[in-house]
C-alpha cells in the first residue's frame, strides 16, 4: 500500500513573494494613466477608519493700511471655512484559478495575471475621473468634487475654433487665476482631453509651427506641463471643456489611506477571489486656483 502523498492540497493561497509580484506588475500597468496623481499632492491619512476628512477653505484678511506711525488699527483673521469630504473605497474584483496557480508554481513561469492587471485598470480609471473630475451625471462617486466639479472654481467661456483661439482662451483662464492672486507662474498647468490635445499638434496657419510649440515655447504658459488626460468631464458629462490650475498643497490635495492593494481569500472551490482596491479623496481648498473653459468647439 503505496502511503499519500498529500492530504488535501495545497493551498491555494498566495505567498508574500507572489503577492509583492502581483502588486508590482498592477502598479506598473497603471502608472501610465494615473493623470491625477501628477496634479496632487497627497496627504495620507492614518488609517481606512476615516470615512470623511475636514478641510478649510481660506478667505483673506481685509486690505492693509498706510499711515505715518502705523499706530492704531484692529487685529484680523483669515476666516476658515470648514468643509468635510467623504473618502470612498474604489475598487475591482477578480479571480486567480487554483489550477493556474498550481501550473505557475509548478512550471516556473510567471502567473498570469491578466485579470489583475485589468481590475486595477478599472480602478485607476475610476481614480483618475475622481481627482481630475469628481461626481458628474453619469459617474456617481458619493458625492465627491474633484478640480472640474469644485465649488466657487472659476470658469471661462471658449471662445471656439480650437486651435485657433487655443490661445487667447489659455490665456484669459491664467487671467482669472491672476485676478484672485494664483500667481506663482512655475506652478502653472493645464489639463486636456486627448481630442483638444490634438488640435494643439496642427499646424498655425501660414507657418511650421505647431500651436503646442506657441504656447509651450521659450516663455511656457504652463511649466508644469500641459497634461492629458479622458478623465476629464464637465459636471453634466460634457467633454467640451478644459482646466487651468495653479499646483499647489495649500490649494488642493489628494487624501490617501490605502495606495492600491490586492486582498485575497480561498473560496470553497479552492479558487483565489481578489480584490484591487484603494482609498482616497480630492480635497480642493481654494477652487479660485481652478479655471475650467467652458464650450470647447
Amino acid at each position: 500500500m503505496f502511503p499519500l502523498r498529500h492530504v488535501g492540497m495545497d493551498t491555494a493561497r498566495l505567498t508574500d513573494e507572489e503577492i509583492l509580484y502581483i502588486e508590482d506588475r498592477v502598479v506598473e500597468a497603471v502608472q501610465p494613466i494615473l493623470v491625477g496623481r501628477k496634479l496632487f499632492p497627497i496627504e495620507v491619512l492614518p488609517h481606512a477608519g476615516f470615512m470623511t476628512v475636514r478641510g478649510y477653505k481660506r478667505t483673506d484678511m481685509s486690505a492693509a493700511r498706510i499711515s505715518m506711525h502705523g499706530e492704531g488699527g484692529a487685529y484680523d483673521r483669515s476666516v476658515k471655512t470648514p468643509f468635510d469630504i467623504s473618502v470612498p473605497v474604489i475598487d475591482k474584483k477578480f479571480k486567480i484559478g487554483w489550477r493556474d496557480l498550481e501550473a505557475s508554481r509548478g512550471n516556473g513561469q510567471p502567473l498570469d495575471l491578466q485579470e489583475a492587471e485589468n481590475a486595477a485598470l478599472q480602478v485607476a480609471e475610476d481614480e483618475d475621473k475622481l481627482l481630475i473630475t469628481g461626481e458628474y451625471t453619469g459617474f456617481r462617486a458619493c458625492g465627491v468634487e474633484g478640480l472640474a466639479t469644485a465649488t466657487g472654481r472659476n470658469t471661462e467661456a471658449s471662445a471656439g475654433a480650437w486651435p485657433a483661439n487655443s490661445l487667447t482662451d489659455l490665456s484669459d483662464a491664467i487671467a482669472e487665476l491672476e485676478a484672485d492672486k494664483h500667481t506663482n507662474k512655475q506652478n502653472y498647468a493645464c489639463v486636456l482631453r486627448s481630442e483638444w490635445a490634438a488640435k494643439l499638434r496642427e499646424l498655425v496657419s501660414g507657418t511650421d509651427k505647431k500651436w503646442i510649440s506657441v504656447i509651450q515655447g521659450d516663455e511656457p504658459l504652463f511649466p508644469a506641463g500641459i497634461h492629458v488626460s479622458d478623465s476629464l468631464f464637465t459636471s453634466a458629462g460634457l467633454t467640451t471643456s478644459a482646466l487651468v490650475l495653479e499646483l499647489g498643497k495649500e490649494n488642493f490635495e489628494m487624501v490617501l489611506e490605502r495606495d492600491l492593494s490586492v486582498y485575497q481569500k480561498e473560496d470553497d472551490d479552492m479558487n483565489l477571489l481578489c480584490k484591487a482596491y484603494e482609498v482616497l479623496a480630492p480635497r480642493v481648498k481654494r477652487p479660485t486656483s481652478i479655471c475650467e473653459i467652458t464650450g470647447l468647439t
